[in-house]
């Protein structure tokens, strides 16, 4: 299992979309920090904001850099992997070698994981950095619950909490993506596809409005407004499109 995770780390590092896809990421992660600098000003949504300092800015760099990840670098990553190999006819070339059904998806699910863990975490190392090196410190800091004041540890306890969920929702988009593009025959269906489903999960069920929204959700689960439940459809999404897709794997003849 680890030669295979191996093999298709340094397979999706070889690809350019990879690189490309990193080296936007940093430019949209800087230009944010500039934007955020330059309001100081984090909004929670369009009604609700407060002042930036050192202690907050790292959460709100997330919320700013958060729709590119869900929209784009996210889903796109996720297609390239698990459809594009396919289509392309390089899935072939790796399935020459006796690998395992299960061994082979779970290495391209792990290897897609840390690529998250990856992006989720320079963009707190970068938040953290900027808004200590260019930003006033404060004493406390308030976030959507204006009752709940949290010290410089408080506060970074919180940022650490809301990067870590939202690295579960970029987990649970891998797998209901990973799903979706196994059933679909071209990388630009599955992507188009799947921006519809994200928007449309808005008119299904209120649940599901952490897969677009992200960390405007996170905002209100962490002050406790949060209206629908929150970790059973994370879980599911996560554990039961992982689970899904390996079934998929197994049982479709193309990858034989």
């Amino acid at each position: 299992m680890t030669a295979i995770f191996a093999s298709e780390w340094e397979r999706m590092w070889k690809r350019k979309k990879t690189w490309i896809g990193f080296l936007l990421f940093l430019a949209v992660v800087l230009l944010d920090c500039l934007f955020l600098k330059t309001q100081m000003i984090g909004a929670f949504d369009a009604r609700q904001s407060t002042p930036l300092s050192a202690q907050n800015f790292s959460v709100f760099l997330l919320k700013e850099v958060s729709f590119f990840l869900i929209l784009i670098l996210a889903p796109i990553q996720t297609i390239d992997s698990m459809n594009g190999e396919y289509t392309a006819g390089r899935l072939r070339l790796v399935l020459l070698r006796p690998l395992s059904f299960a061994g082979l998806y779970a290495a391209k699910w792990l290897a897609l994981a840390l690529q998250m863990l990856l992006y989720t975490a320079l963009a707190f190392l970068i938040g953290e950095t900027f808004g200590r090196l260019f930003l006033p410190s404060a004493e406390t800091v308030t976030y959507l619950n204006p009752a709940a004041a949290y010290d410089a540890g408080g506060a970074l306890l919180y940022a650490l909490s809301t990067y870590g969920l939202f690295l579960l929702i970029l987990l649970a988009q891998v797998s209901v993506c990973s799903l979706l593009c196994s059933l679909l025959p071209n990388a630009l269906l599955s992507y188009l596809v799947w921006i519809g489903c994200l928007v449309g999960a808005l008119y299904v069920s209120d649940s599901l409005s952490f897969l677009l929204l992200g960390v405007s959700s996170l905002f209100q689960l962490m002050a406790g407004s949060y209206a629908p439940s929150f970790y059973a459809p994370l879980f599911t999404c996560l554990l039961g499109g992982f689970l899904s897709t390996m079934w998929l794997w197994h049982r479709r003849s193309w990858t034989r």
